[in-house]
């Protein structure tokens, strides 16, 4: 596993990601007609996206993290974690081809976790494979390599951030068992009662004793609903928070539905298949290859970038891939400006 040291401004890293898109293209998809135009013009609507959210974020009510004027570096504060206590978290973020939301998540979560004093871990998995987008799978792999250094996780959206102060990461939340930070009363889209999805904070013997999450859940959805039967099977205690009064405004919600389609496709018996408790596979049975590794610092931010290709087994999740007769049905998702 090869293992590469990188540093960059989030705007040249996006620059730089873009072009490993392209060749991922290239390599998967036999891309001919690449317009370095548009490629340009691309890179220099990311940049204009960037700077316009960095002044959202700075402009944000009195719930806002964030002293912008704070003269200390992010670096400076990552060194300085080595006496703020035994714990250490990891942040799990499953991931592919969401760079706009990356180049914010790192920082702002890097300076969040900082200034509660936490010692903390950032890994984003990354997906390279030409298979359907698994969530559960990617959290799966970033707990293995992440269980030796850690001793609790976050699985957490990279389109989710947290901007209220009192919302704690740190061990003690998960000492009776799974704390679901992006609850229902919270949350700014879902408010089901049995939803953990978001962001979930476990111990790692937690995460051990549940086996994982399912690895059949291919596309968008449902992996956290299966997670609970998993959770509330092992009689683990799920809490949340308590006396956070802004509601649903307590994250920040960077996903845009109008750009980003959900992968809501369904094949064969996938949507039957996806309400049972899978007792087939889960973190044992996961299969992966990290075909490299890069340590990144995102604007002071560091984080480590899993490349993985995960391996379908088709006689369990023949859905892994989308039939070429149904694709051809699946809408195109927005083109981006």
């Amino acid at each position: 596993m090869a293992s590469i040291q990188v540093k960059f401004s989030a705007s040249n890293l996006v620059i730089i990601l873009l072009m490993m898109v392209i060749v991922f293209m290239v390599m998967f998809n036999g891309c001919d007609n690449l317009d370095r135009d548009n490629l340009a013009l691309r890179v220099k609507h990311l940049r204009e996206q960037l700077q316009e959210k960095e002044m959202l974020l700075a402009r944000a009510g009195q719930h806002e993290i964030g002293d912008h004027k704070e003269r200390k570096s992010l670096r400076d504060q990552a060194e300085d974690s080595e006496n703020w206590g035994p714990h250490k978290l990891a942040i799990l973020v499953p991931f592919r081809d969401r760079f706009e939301e990356l180049m914010e998540f790192v920082p702002y979560m890097h300076k969040y976790l900082s200034r509660q004093r936490i010692r903390h871990h950032i890994y984003i998995i990354n997906q390279m494979d030409h298979l359907r987008f698994n969530r559960a799978s990617l959290i799966n792999v970033g707990y293995i390599v992440s269980k030796k250094d850690c001793d609790y996780i976050a699985m957490h959206d990279v389109d989710l951030l947290p901007r209220n102060n009192d919302l704690s990461y740190r061990y003690d939340v998960v000492n009776e068992g799974p704390y679901h930070m992006a609850s229902p009363e919270l949350h700014p889209n879902y408010h089901y009662a049995k939803f953990v999805g978001g962001i979930l904070l476990m111990k790692t013997e937690h995460f051990q004793l549940v086996n994982g999450l399912s690895n059949s859940f291919w596309g968008w959805g449902r992996e956290d609903d299966e997670l609970y039967m998993r959770m509330e099977e092992a009689q683990l205690k799920i809490t949340r928070p308590v006396g956070i009064t802004t509601g649903f405004d307590t994250f920040y919600h960077l996903h845009n539905p109008a750009r980003r389609k959900r992968d809501m496709t369904r094949v064969g018996n996938q949507k039957k298949e996806s309400f049972k408790r899978d007792k087939k596979t889960g973190l044992d049975t996961v299969l992966y290859d990290i075909r490299s590794t890069q340590e990144l610092d995102i604007d002071g931010a560091p984080c480590t970038v899993l490349h993985v290709e995960l391996t379908c087994d088709i006689t369990i999740t023949p859905w892994c891939e989308i039939p070429k007769e149904v694709r051809k049905q699946v809408p195109k998702p927005a083109p981006k400006t």
